[in-house]
């Protein structure tokens, strides 16, 4: 690795670390030492502030000339969900990959790159999967302009429709477009658009079929109330004092019969009877938005000729902010719902969300509980959970309603996959912003231009609303949301950060663990491990995964520092449970939800496990397994002296026979995948460092070596994270990755090519995912002896004595690194 030391300590040491790797990355890839590039784009994609698109294109381009192929299309792929139009990512991702990735990056490059080379070639991909007609539009509040492309004879008609009429106009080719060849045809336009206060729609077609459709904002500033279309005779005879669910419909059958049957049901006292749909408590507003499916269509007439819903048709499509800007402009009086047609809905939710929309006069917007929606999710918060039956959403909406009456939480924003509006809240800020690229954000927008007007959003948590999830468009979704956090950010620059500290904080946790309670008995037995956070989770996971494996229910049970959470390893409930063991009353409610875990055993992976705890298990009797994860001597002062000890290898056993003499202990070895390195490449003089913490112990030996190398001809690599990376890395011969998962080490060590490996130091830790898989690695390993010389090591292996001093430990590996090569 090259000196960091060139660009000067103060330069590194300064708030522009991150610049000095993009080009230091830059550099190398210029004086094409890939492995250089990789190991500096990699660090910088691994620490804040969080890496743009650029810094994956870096890695991308290092990974790609190493011959790590699929390495570089997926950070390629990174890339492109934080910038969907970087050129360019797309212009690699067209060289480079040979799937849909190419035709979407092809599509990409028609649209915003300039270059006639590049977009001659995105041309060509696009051709030759059938498609005949390409486009690019930049839209202006005056005109739209861009250019068109065709093979064939046909004409080219484009028309630009609004709320009073269209304009068309017929494009001719012109030989001498950058585009145009022999085979393909090209010509550049511009043309005029009205002034209008609605949205407009730009359809390019030939021969009948429109091969581009573009929504274009309104052009012309909106007055305080939205323009009116036309209007429904249905909608306009039912009365306005009901609240009015507004529904916009373009595809997915399933979903949206599915949608609408539930809303229909939940007008009535019991699910399942027909509706009386002028008694109901509200009206359901569906709008068509000029859905192509015919069976779809046909089913929302059927359903408004039975009066179950009040239906409007778009004659073009408006996306989801014009469907919604238009029923809103259609109902004059009484409060909204915006839900989406991928929802299910239970009894009674509406009433419930208008209770909560009333409980104060400056609430403006309401979102339930759902299995999908970011801060309201259940049970596990910013989460796709996976959508329950029917059945259960009912079952969960009737606990939520009984255990969380009349509970109002405050948000940053709702969401619109179910958001209840007062019509106070409407008035003030009348509709959602067409600033946004369709289906994201722009509810969000709505609620900050509500707070702006005094309004606060709440979550209901007595209700609880099945969402499906990006059905309609679930491939644009990320691209979508990233392209519109860039406007969100503008218009509100502190968003974020508000999210971030509500997301710490979640006060949404107390509420999600009432419904967790109000659950009851489990239907299957389960497993308890009682764990801590750091490490201990680590190893905790690990054994979770063993269990799973096995077909066992696994519930961790975490001590942090707000007490002791239940946390279901497979993401199911309990999520956000915490159980009491400070007083007697306590100690009875913890006793009851533990009971209802089913549990078969306690297995104890944490040296600081609470007394009480296990004093519970013993109570119902529930088996205890103590694991020796650590040094266990403490807990085991708890338990019988008669229960054996459980190790997880073999190093485990010595070390606790060695703090335990008396105690027996018996050996279960945990399966652990070792760390395969390349075994083709020319290895370096370069020792890799991985620690499983950031502690002061582990920041402090990995200091004292680097000082003791620094002169020697020994290149040394941290794959991981530090205290202080900066600090280490001002020696000349350190590297640190950043932060490092055990399914990456391998490819975080790829460009150094350690020929030695150095873990498990610091605290004695066993079971540890990450050091067992390096023990076991096909290269040359030091570590600390627990075994206190017991467990004999690997051919080549050093065991070092943890009770030695850190300079005695650097002595000790300086001396195994300078050893003859054999």
């Amino acid at each position: 690795m090259a000196s960091e030391q060139d660009d000067g300590a103060t330069t590194y040491l300064g708030l522009q670390h991150h610049f000095l790797l993009e080009r230091r990355a830059a550099r190398a890839l210029s004086a094409q030492d890939f492995n250089l590039a990789l190991a500096y784009a990699d660090r910088r994609c691994r620490i804040d502030p969080p890496p743009a698109a650029h810094c994956f294109v870096l890695r991308a381009e290092a990974n790609w000339h190493l011959g790590r192929q699929k390495a570089a299309l997926s950070d390629l792929t990174q890339a492109l969900s934080i910038a969907p139009t970087d050129i360019n990512a797309n212009r690699r991702m067209l060289l480079w990959s040979e799937d849909e990735r190419r035709r979407a990056a092809a599509s990409n490059l028609i649209a915003h790159d300039e270059a006639p080379n590049t977009v001659r070639s995105a041309i060509a991909v696009l051709q030759a999967s059938g498609q005949r007609r390409w486009a690019a539009v930049s839209v202006f509040d005056s005109h739209v302009a861009g250019w068109v492309a065709w093979s064939g004879e046909a004409e080219i008609e484009a028309t630009i429709s609004f709320e009073d009429g269209t304009l068309t106009s017929v494009l001719v080719a012109d030989p001498f477009h950058p585009l145009a060849s022999r085979r393909i045809k090209a010509t550049g336009f511009r043309l005029r658009r009205p002034p209008s206060e609605r949205p407009q729609q730009l359809i390019m077609t030939s021969e009948g079929e429109a091969f581009k459709i573009q929504r274009l904002p309104p052009n012309l500033g909106c007055t305080q109330r939205l323009s009116r279309g036309e209007t429904s005779k249905s909608v306009a005879d039912v009365s306005d004092a009901l609240p009015t669910i507004i529904v916009p419909v373009y595809g997915d059958f399933k979903a949206t019969s599915s949608c609408l049957q539930s809303l229909i049901q939940a007008r009535t006292a019991s699910p399942g009877t027909k509706t009386k749909s002028r008694d109901s408590a509200y009206r359901i507003l569906v709008v068509n938005d000029a859905t192509p499916d015919p069976e779809l269509r046909d089913h929302l007439l059927e359903l408004a000729a039975t009066n179950e819903i009040d239906l409007l048709i778009n004659p073009i499509n408006l996306g989801f902010v014009g469907a919604i800007n238009r029923a809103l402009s259609e109902v004059k009086n009484g409060d909204v719902v915006l839900l989406n047609a991928d929802t299910v809905v239970p009894p009674g939710f509406v009433e419930r969300l208008a209770a909560a929309a009333h409980s104060a006069p400056d609430i403006g917007t309401v979102t339930p509980f759902s299995n999908n929606g970011d801060i309201f999710s259940f049970p596990m918060p910013n989460q796709e959970n996976p959508i329950p039956g029917y059945d259960e959403i009912i079952a969960l909406d009737r606990i939520a309603a009984a255990t969380n009456k009349s509970i109002v939480v405050d948000v940053p924003s709702g969401i619109g996959f179910c958001l209840y509006v007062t019509r106070a809240c409407l008035d003030a800020v009348i509709g959602l912003s067409e600033s946004y690229e369709r289906g994201y954000l722009e509810d969000v927008d709505f609620c900050l231009r509500a707070r702006a007007s005094g309004f606060r959003s709440v979550c209901s948590a007595s209700v609880f609303v099945g969402h499906h999830g990006s059905r309609s468009f679930r491939e644009e979704k990320r691209k979508l949301v990233r392209r519109n956090l860039d406007i969100l950010d503008q218009r509100f620059p502190g968003y974020r950060r508000e999210c971030l500290a509500f997301e710490a904080v979640d006060p949404l946790r107390f509420a999600r663990a009432t419904i967790e309670r109000g659950l009851g008995r489990l239907d299957r037995d389960s497993v308890l491990i009682a764990t801590a956070m750091g490490s201990s989770l680590d190893i905790a996971r690990a054994r979770a995964a063993e269990i799973a494996n096995a077909g066992e229910h696994t519930i961790l049970i975490i001590r942090d520092l707000a007490g002791l959470r239940l946390s279901a390893y497979d993401e199911s409930a309990p999520q956000s449970i915490f159980i009491d063991l400070s007083s007697d009353a306590a100690k009875d409610r913890a006793a009851k939800i533990i009971a209802d875990l089913r549990p078969t055993r306690l297995e104890v992976l944490d040296p600081a496990v609470d007394a009480e705890l296990t004093r519970l298990a013993h109570s119902q009797a529930i088996r205890i397994d103590v694991w020796i994860t650590a040094d266990m001597e403490g807990i085991s002062c708890q338990l019988s002296t008669k229960a054996p000890l459980l190790a997880p290898t073999p190093v485990a056993e010595a070390f606790a026979r060695s703090r335990m003499p008396r105690r027996t202990i018996n050996t279960r070895s945990w399966k652990v995948e070792p760390l395969v390195l390349p075994s083709g490449q020319p290895l370096g003089r370069t020792l890799a460092i991985v620690p499983v913490s950031s502690s002061p112990v582990i920041f402090r030996i990995i200091r004292a070596i680097a000082a003791r190398l620094q002169h020697e001809a020994v290149s040394i690599v941290v794959a991981g994270a530090t205290l202080n990376d900066l600090e280490l890395m001002s020696f000349p011969n350190l590297f640190v990755t950043g932060n490092t998962h055990l399914a990456e080490l391998a490819d975080v060590l790829l460009p150094h090519a350690p020929s030695w490996l150095f873990t498990d130091f610091g605290d004695p830790l066993f079971g540890h995912p990450t050091i067992e898989a390096v023990r076991q690695a096909n290269r040359k390993v030091a570590y600390c002896d627990w075994s206190n010389r017991m467990v004999a090591p690997r051919p080549g292996d050093l065991p070092i004595s943890p009770d030695i001093d850190d300079a005695a430990l650097a002595d000790a590996l300086a001396s195994w690194i300078g050893a003859p090569q054999t």
